[in-house]
């Protein structure tokens, strides 16, 4: 048994270490997809919380990708330029408007992420069902063991 579970914590610490290889050429891989678009891979990330959650506040978008509010405050300047996203009042705060996207910017999020989609279909093809769910299993219970970790959401660090 201690064997066995042995075995099982080096497979899972090889798992552990291709996370961050896989992170890295997701995110270049996104970067590819938002050629010509204008749009970052950050401001993809505050687009696509905005398309889940609707209209929020900076500093919600901040707490929900553990980003500091100046960062996302940056990227919100940038995608409201570019006419993706408009501030609305916020009822429940005077100097900290809401963000919604734009039908323009449901537009191109909706491009960018179909664009994502092909490749997704494209490696899914190599895996059944339930092993993509056994994977997510994996993940999320490593999400849960290691909580403790995970910054304040209001109060997010960088990693050193």
């Amino acid at each position: 048994m201690i064997k066995a579970r042995q075995q099982n914590s080096h497979e899972l610490y090889e798992v552990i270490r291709l996370i961050r290889p896989v992170h890295r050429r997701l995110a270049r891989a996104v970067e590819v997809k938002l050629d010509g678009t204008g749009v970052s891979v950050g401001m993809r990330a505050v687009m696509e919380v905005l398309e889940e959650a609707g209209d929020l506040s900076v500093p919600d978008i901040g707490r929900s990708l553990f980003l500091a509010r100046q960062q996302i405050q940056l990227m919100v300047n940038e995608l409201e330029q570019l006419g993706l996203l408009e501030r609305r009042p916020n009822p429940a705060h005077k100097r900290s408007p809401l963000f919604t996207l734009t039908e323009r910017g449901q537009d191109v999020f909706g491009e960018i992420r179909s664009k994502e989609n092909d490749e997704i279909d494209a490696v899914s093809a190599h895996f059944s069902k339930e092993e993509v769910q056994a994977a997510q299993r994996v993940l999320c219970a490593m999400l849960d063991h290691f909580a403790e970790f995970e910054d304040d959401p209001n109060r997010p660090r960088g990693l050193e």
